[in-house]
């Protein structure tokens, strides 16, 4: 945490915090490791588990080292740069980020090696990049282009900046009918002809393989590997025709999300004829993992997966039981504006007394439906609960879950704060 996070008050801008906690400094609630339950919070409160975010940092940087493949997290994820310098001290080749803005963030906090997975096209945005790869050469930048008409805006914003380094340039592939990125081979070779230009080089190819479905089935894995096989086949050809350009390293491959970095490190890593490369996953849920979506489809928890890598969920969403208005429902003041529900409700865990000071197991329940601040939860017969007590829950989706919160507090298994982690969505 930077130093003036710590010296930040807590007051209404924050969610979260009891108003008696108005006035206090972060620093303080992290020196006296403040309990979730001992009045400074109230509900709902989100809260990132220490260990388990530790763990998923580090096996996630041991599989790619065991794997001789480099990881950028996908920032847009937490976007926290606390985490993003954690994941980069754990060995990440760099952070990955999706828009302008979120790059400058990643300047702001001393990130020197950035990709914008994502096309840019906004002129004053070029300009500013440009002007810091001249301000600062340990600065390394690298972005998406996928048309002709791209190239000619990217070279037009720079004609007019004298000197400094070239812009770095990825050849995006995309599936049918997914987003952005080149169909064919023939359109990449084409943008990358364009992009022979003083100011400008192509160093890689890249993609992305999440959008082709979330299912782990046969016809699904079929269609990820006929991508990335487009994609691999596309840099051996851009390279065969000399229109790559490697910075020392090896040409960039890059592709892979959450779902699907086994299949990718099966796919780039294979060697391209007569040329290195580097293969960059860009994975970013990960580093939270969760308790539905991800621990189903993730390559390290799908039936059959070894014990070697293992992720556990972080993130979890604490509210008060409101009420228990008919025989096995319980409504929780946790909502739409808490948690995320795209792509799965969230997961009910625990249970929480106050006076009792114990945790009750919550599995056996689920969670029928939610609105903007209360949950729908369906509970056994004979469950343990009460109007009043904390009811805990994993999430489904961390990318639509943090963005919901400006200030998360990291807690030990024992529910005592020892860090703040601020996002900057």
């Amino acid at each position: 945490m930077k130093p003036d996070l710590y010296a930040t008050t807590v007051d209404h801008q924050f969610k979260g915090f009891a108003r008696g906690t108005y006035g206090r400094r972060l620093a303080e609630l992290v020196e006296e490791r403040v309990s979730l339950f001992d009045g400074t919070f109230s509900p709902p409160v989100m809260v990132l588990k220490s260990d388990a975010l530790q763990h998923n940092i580090a096996t996630m940087a041991a599989y790619c080292t065991d794997h001789g493949v480099d990881l950028a997290p996908h920032g847009k994820t937490t976007l926290a740069p606390q985490l993003f310098t954690r994941q980069l001290a754990a060995g990440a080749w760099g952070i990955s980020v999706a828009t302008p803005a979120q790059v400058a963030l990643c300047r702001a906090a001393g990130i020197s090696r950035v990709l914008l997975a994502n096309e840019i096209v906004d002129v004053p945005a070029i300009k500013w990049i440009t002007g810091e790869l001249r301000a600062d050469p340990s600065f390394d930048f690298l972005c998406y282009v996928d048309s002709v008409e791209g190239v000619r805006l990217l070279a037009d914003a720079l004609r007019d900046v004298a000197g400094g380094r070239p812009l770095d340039l990825l050849v995006e592939m995309g599936p049918i009918g997914g987003r952005t990125g080149c169909r064919t081979i023939e359109q990449a070779r084409a943008v990358a002809r364009a992009a022979r230009v003083k100011g400008l080089r192509v160093v890689g190819v890249a993609g992305y393989e999440g959008g082709i479905g979330h299912e782990i089935t046969d016809a699904v894995l079929g269609r990820v590997r006929a991508f990335l096989g487009l994609l691999r086949q596309a840099a051996q050809d851009l390279l065969d025709e000399e229109l790559l350009v490697d910075r020392g390293d090896g040409v960039v491959l890059s592709a892979g999300g959450s779902v699907f970095f086994d299949e990718v490190v099966a796919a780039l890593t294979q060697p391209l004829t007569d040329y290195a490369s580097r293969c960059v996953l860009r994975s970013g849920a990960y580093v939270s993992h969760d308790a539905g979506h991800y621990e189903q489809v993730s390559p390290f928890s799908r039936p059959g997966a070894g014990p070697e890598y293992t992720l556990q969920p972080a993130l979890e969403a604490w509210g008060h039981v409101l009420s228990m208005p008919e025989t096995g429902l319980v409504i929780v003041g946790v909502g739409r504006r808490d948690v995320s529900f795209d792509l799965g409700m969230p997961v009910p865990l625990a249970t929480w007394r106050p006076g009792r000071g114990t945790f009750t197991d919550a599995r056996t329940c689920s969670v029928r439906d939610l609105n903007d601040q209360h949950a729908f939860v369906e509970v056994p017969a004979g469950f343990d609960v009460r109007v009043g007590d904390w009811l805990s829950f994993g999430i489904s989706h961390p990318c639509t879950a943090f963005d919901k919160w400006h200030l998360l507090p990291e807690v030990d298994d024992g529910y005592r704060v020892v860090d703040f982690i601020q996002t900057f969505f």
